[in-house]
C-alpha cells in the first residue's frame, strides 16, 4: 500500500496545526516520519490513517483520493486520545478486546497462547504499565495487523514509553518487511536514530529543529 501526501496541511498559515506536508510512504520498511509540538504526533498520524481530512492538498491510497478506503486499510497503534490502552488495564483483557477488533475467538486459552508466543506469558495478569517499552509497541504492532484488510499501521510517539529505537525498531522493521507499510510519527531526535537503523530517510513536518535551516516536508540529512 502506498500512502502520499500532497501539500497536505491542518489549518493556514503561520497559525496552521500541521502546515503542508508532501510525502509518499510505501510497504517494505518503516518510514519516520519527524513532527514537533505537542498536538502534531496525534494530527498527522490521524491523517496518514485516513481519520481526518486535510484543510489543503490531498492524501491518495495508491493513487486515489478515497479516505474510506485509507482508513479500512490502516490502524492506528497505541495513539493518545484514539487507540492508547488504560495503563492499569490487565494485558490479558487488552488482548481479549483488540482479539473482538479483529473477529477473533476472545477466550482466555486463546489470549494465553498468543501472549506465550510473543514471550508475554508472565505479564498475562499484570496491568499493561508493567511492560517493557520494546514489548509494548510490539505487541500493539502486532495486535493491529490482525484485523481484517490491515495493510499499514500508524504508530504514533513510540519515544514516549521509553526505551531506545534500537530496541523496538526491529519488530516494525519485520512486519514491513511482511509486504505492510508502517508509518512511526515520532520527534526529531528518534527519527534521526531510527535513520541510523535503517528506516527511510525520516520527513519532516515541521522545521526540523531550532536553528535548523531544513523547510517542511525536506528530508532529514543525517
Amino acid at each position: 500500500m502506498q500512502i502520499s501526501f500532497e501539500e497536505a496541511a491542518i489549518g493556514h498559515g503561520l497559525e496552521a496545526e500541521v502546515p503542508p506536508l508532501t510525502m509518499t510512504i510505501e510497504s517494505g520498511v518503516p518510514v519516520a516520519i519527524a513532527v514537533e509540538t505537542d498536538e502534531r504526533p496525534l494530527l498527522v498520524s490521524m491523517m496518514l490513517g485516513g481519520r481526518i481530512h486535510p484543510d489543503a492538498g490531498r492524501i491518495l491510497v495508491d493513487g486515489r483520493e478515497d479516505l474510506d478506503e485509507l482508513r479500512r486499510r490502516t490502524a492506528l497503534v497505541d495513539t493518545p486520545f484514539v487507540s492508547e490502552a488504560n495503563a492499569g488495564t490487565a494485558l490479558r483483557v487488552i488482548v481479549a478486546e483488540e482479539f473482538a477488533f479483529a473477529s477473533m475467538p476472545t477466550a482466555t486459552r486463546f489470549v494465553r497462547r498468543f501472549l506465550a508466543q510473543h514471550q508475554l506469558k508472565d505479564y498475562t495478569n499484570l496491568p499493561l504499565r508493567a511492560l517493557p517499552p520494546v514489548k509494548r509497541i510490539e505487541l500493539f504492532s502486532e495486535l493491529a495487523v490482525l484485523r481484517p484488510g490491515v495493510e499499514g499501521i500508524v504508530v504514533t510517539a513510540p519515544e514516549r514509553h521509553g526505551g531506545s529505537p534500537s530496541d523496538w525498531y526491529g519488530s516494525l522493521a519485520a512486519i514491513a518487511n511482511r509486504g505492510l507499510t508502517v508509518a512511526i510519527v515520532t520527534n526529531v531526535a528518534t527519527a534521526r536514530a531510527l535513520l541510523a537503523l535503517g528506516a527511510l530517510p525520516p520527513l519532516a513536518a515541521d522545521t526540523v529543529a531550532a536553528g535548523d535551516s531544513a523547510a517542511s516536508s525536506s528530508p532529514i540529512e543525517g
